[in-house]
């Protein structure tokens, strides 16, 4: 049987999400690659399960979707891993559990905040790979809330009131929710505030979204508090227990999102007990939003 034919698909909520089976990601042909890729734009989120990938196979397969973003340079970036890989861990280079206060885990804190991948950089993400290495038996999931289908529900006087705004988003603003002096000056430069459009269309199915995430500061021309509780409102809307999807790992599940649509957080566990290391890639996107 060829690849291609064995794949099946099976929801895993009933607003997005579709866990796949039948596909090996370290052989995918090239018409296994476009089914995928078309599930992709229609799903949003892809769930494989038993892809004990390496790291070379997993940015492999990422990078048939594009070029890769360079995660080096980061506060908690690992050096014994690629530049590709970002390292999601609470295990240090050396393979040593870190503390819930070590500095490199405060700082993965902020992951536990609704957000979508690279929304602080001028070309935000166009996807996101995250492949479970080490899984605990219990905490540490990953939820996900989908934009596109809360920007369904948005009433008509709320759509028109995010029409054609532009929301300024920033990783020093995100972080600094965490930990005032979490960054340093010099970090913060090199990261300053971007625009970003809050409603984007996808380019192949022409479906909307709104695009906000704990990295959205302010809206443009609106005062500041005011910008900041349309935006906490949205990601409250979109984020209502029964719009939300929670996967729960074990090691070699690999889940992929669209981060043009979707929002993520990760879930606490405990760091003294268990050992949790994930490995992701991120697909950039193309050209500003905004």
């Amino acid at each position: 049987m060829a690849i291609a034919t064995a794949l099946r698909f099976r929801p895993v909520h009933p607003l997005f999400g579709v866990e796949v089976d039948g596909v090996d990601l370290r052989r995918v042909d090239d018409e296994t690659f476009g089914r995928l890729r078309a599930a992709f734009e229609e799903h949003s989120v892809l769930v494989f399960h038993e892809q004990r990938l390496t790291d070379d196979e997993q940015i492999a397969f990422s990078q048939r979707f594009g070029p890769l973003e360079d995660t080096s340079g980061g506060l908690a970036h690992n050096e014994k891993v690629r530049p590709e890989i970002a390292d999601l861990s609470n295990v240090d280079p050396d393979g040593n559990t870190m503390s819930a206060d070590d500095r490199r885990v405060v700082y993965h804190s902020a992951n536990q905040m609704w957000h979508t991948d690279s929304s602080f950089k001028r070309v935000p993400a166009l996807a996101s790979l995250l492949s479970g290495r080490e899984c605990p038996p219990e905490g540490g999931e990953t939820e996900f809330a989908s934009m596109r289908a809360a920007y369904a529900l948005l009433s008509d006087a709320d759509r028109r009131l995010i029409e054609g705004r532009v929301a300024m988003h920033s990783f020093a603003y995100s972080r600094g929710l965490v930990a005032p002096d979490l960054l340093t000056p010099r970090q913060q430069e090199m990261l300053p505030p971007v625009p970003q459009a809050m409603v984007r269309t996808n380019p192949v199915n022409e479906r909307r979204a709104y695009y906000v995430a704990s990295h959205a500061s302010h809206v443009v021309d609106m005062p500041v508090e005011e910008g900041r509780a349309l935006i906490r409102r949205l990601i409250d809307f979109a984020t209502a227990p029964e719009r939300v999807y929670c996967h729960h790992w074990t090691a070699g599940d690999l889940v992929m999102w669209d981060n043009r649509c979707m929002l993520h957080r990760g879930r606490p566990w405990d760091h003294a007990r268990y050992r949790r290391v994930m490995h992701r890639t991120t697909v950039a996107g193309e050209g500003p939003t905004a």
